[in-house]
């Protein structure tokens, strides 16, 4: 994990500053409730401005909680956190999540 990641919550959207090309994020609604569990190997910013290209999917997503990896994390493991937290989470809209599988 990196150390220069976000100390809170950010808003959902495009325009998300963030350095980290690989990251965990968690999406919550106007009610605080998880929504969505994702994640991301090309940035932040550019993978939120593909989700928000899907109005009708992302018309309540407010919050995001962005867990920043390292540029070096293989993609493998990033699959697998975003499966870890997912299933701890619960998230209400996701389809489907990575299996969680032992890193060899």
């Amino acid at each position: 994990m990196r150390d220069d990641g976000p100390a809170g919550p950010l808003s959902f959207g495009p325009k998300v500053t963030l350095r980290a090309a690989k990251a965990v994020y968690v999406v919550c609604g106007w009610s605080g409730r998880i929504l969505y569990v994702g994640s991301t190997t090309v940035g932040v910013a550019i993978r939120f401005a593909q989700h928000a290209r899907d109005v009708r999917k992302t018309i309540d997503w407010t919050t995001a909680y962005v867990i920043p990896l390292k540029d070096d994390t293989p993609v493998r493991a990033v699959r697998r956190i975003e499966g870890r937290i997912g299933v701890a989470m619960g998230p209400e809209r996701n389809k489907a999540l990575p299996r969680i599988t032992v890193a060899r």
